[in-house]
């Protein structure tokens, strides 16, 4: 790991000499524009449009699109290492009674399926995932076949999450052109229990990148680790446990001080475990 990191250090300081940064730079765009298979990352920007505005129009913005909802099935008979603590918390709040799952960007239901080979759903359990059109699109065709539980549903509006018991976003904060804090501000009834996960945050700095998914691009934004706890504590959540995702990182050429070596996972739960008072008026005091 030490001679790792070096070795990335002293790349970093030789594409610094005049004219080795432009030619490294112009070789990672092409790479960048044509890729098809990789996770690549490019820029840091001051905003949600400024990256969207950098995009190569070669491919489509985000998930919204066929190809990017064909993505991901190879998942939904698989549990990663960064699924257990999401696993341990469920299963510990299905015990508690909670039987309501709302899922912000659960894709096909990729969670759903997978989940489900490690542990026992309640009976009464209905799990919503809420993602954009063509992926949900997707996801209802494959749920006719493949859930045969038929616990699962979706649902574009966010509103709906006022009724939950859990809010679920793993993987997807990064991806929305506001935050989860913000969203949860205009719900009547703040969900009691969340669950966050491969959520990349930074120890000092707040900004956005841009990712090609091989389908499409996407702004992609990293927020400020205190200042996103502080957010939910703002609407009276308390970080309940934390942990980090060591598998997940981003890289991002030619900016080492925007990359990262992990993403972030929280279970916060309500004060009162109820939510029923207003979001606003908690963010508002």
């Amino acid at each position: 790991m030490v001679l790792f990191e070096r070795a990335h250090h002293w790349l970093d300081r030789l594409t610094t000499l005049p004219g080795l940064r432009q030619a490294c730079a112009i070789r990672y765009e092409r790479r960048f524009a044509g890729n098809r298979r990789e996770n690549l990352f490019r820029g840091v920007y001051d905003s949600f449009e400024a990256a969207a505005a950098t995009a190569p129009a070669a491919r489509p913005l985000g998930y919204d699109n066929p190809d990017s909802a064909l993505m991901y099935r190879d998942r939904i008979q698989r549990v990663y290492p960064s699924d257990y603590p999401v696993l341990f918390w469920l299963q510990w709040l299905f015990a508690q009674g909670c039987t309501h799952v709302f899922e912000l960007g659960g894709h096909i239901g990729i969670s759903y399926y997978a989940y489900q080979t490690v542990m026992s759903y309640p009976d009464a359990l209905r799990w919503v995932v809420s993602d954009v059109p063509a992926v949900m699109e997707r996801g209802t065709a494959f749920a006719r076949n493949k859930d045969g539980l038929g616990k699962l549903s979706f649902d574009g509006d966010f509103s709906h999450a006022a009724e939950a018991d859990v809010l679920m976003a793993l993987g997807v904060l990064q991806y929305l052109p506001e935050t989860l804090v913000q969203r949860l501000a205009g719900l009547p009834r703040l969900p009691p229990h969340l669950i966050v996960n491969l959520t990349p945050l930074h120890a000092e700095r707040g900004y956005f990148t841009l990712q090609s998914i091989g389908t499409a691009f996407c702004p992609y934004r990293i927020d400020v680790l205190q200042r996103f706890i502080d957010g939910f504590k703002a609407l009276g959540y308390t970080v309940r446990d934390a942990w980090i995702n060591p598998e997940k990182s981003c890289e991002i050429p030619f900016h080492p001080q925007h990359s990262l070596r992990h993403y972030h996972g929280f279970y916060l739960r309500r004060d009162d475990a109820d939510g029923a008072s207003s979001a606003r008026n908690r963010l508002d005091r």
